[in-house]
């Protein structure tokens, strides 16, 4: 699976760049404009690497750092406008691996993610096949097979289908699928991926009863097999 990058920049167009910028290297990019969603965030998924912002509504980014250095073990980069010596003396003393002063080039901006996370790949281009139960899918083929049957699903749905399976008895949340899938935030209402989800739902039901696309309320979805329930606590 891709490594999973948290962005925490409340500039909206530098951070659909930045998105933009790590997405085409193969990272999954989770953007959040805010230290409260952020650190939710943190509590409901696997990040990698954290790369933050300083000045921001509400707690700012080096009182944030401060809270998830308990918890958080993964790198952290400052990326702000804040120059003063001091400022990035006390970034670097709250345990950040590196502090980027803005405007940063592209270019040097991915060296240093680099450092940190060598060998991004993209999600779907993990294994070249993997099962569980019945269902099986080739990430190569690009096809998924239920119960001996291959399964009709447009490139969408196997995406879903794929992110899923990778994480199979775990929710993956809405969040990381816009980004990951739709190279955007979920705003709250977009429609899009319920629609996936209960198009996948169908397909796999039509065969197999015992299959379900699970919407977990107010997180994502996961994937069950005979009514299984999720991991407490589980992460995408």
């Amino acid at each position: 699976m891709s490594h999973h990058i948290l962005l925490l920049e409340d500039d909206a167009a530098l951070a659909r760049l930045t998105v933009d910028l790590l997405q085409q290297e193969g990272y999954a990019v989770s953007w959040c404009s805010n230290a409260l969603r952020a650190r939710q965030l943190l509590n409901e998924q696997q990040v990698d690497l954290v790369l933050c912002d300083v000045m921001l509504p509400g707690m700012n980014g080096f009182d944030f750092v401060s809270q998830i250095r308990a918890d958080f073990r993964g790198p952290v980069l400052f990326m702000t406008a804040q120059t003063k010596l001091q400022h990035q003396l006390h970034g670097l003393e709250l345990g950040a691996q590196d502090y980027l002063v803005k405007p940063v080039d592209p270019r040097l901006l991915l060296a240093k993610v680099k450092v940190f996370l060598p060998k991004a790949q993209v999600v779907n281009d993990v294994a070249t096949s993997f099962s569980q139960h019945n269902l099986t899918l080739d990430s190569t083929n690009k096809t998924a097979t239920l119960q001996g049957q291959v399964l009709d699903l447009t490139s969408a749905e196997f995406k879903l289908l794929a992110a899923l399976m990778a994480q199979f008895g775990k929710v993956v949340s809405r969040d990381w699928l816009f980004q990951q899938q739709l190279g955007r935030a979920y705003d709250g209402v977009d429609r899009t991926m319920d629609g996936r989800a209960s198009r996948l739902r169908k397909k796999l039901q039509a065969i197999d009863l015992r299959w379900n696309v699970v919407t977990a309320w107010g997180e994502g979805y996961y994937l069950s097999f005979d009514g299984a329930r999720p991991e407490q606590g589980a992460n995408s």
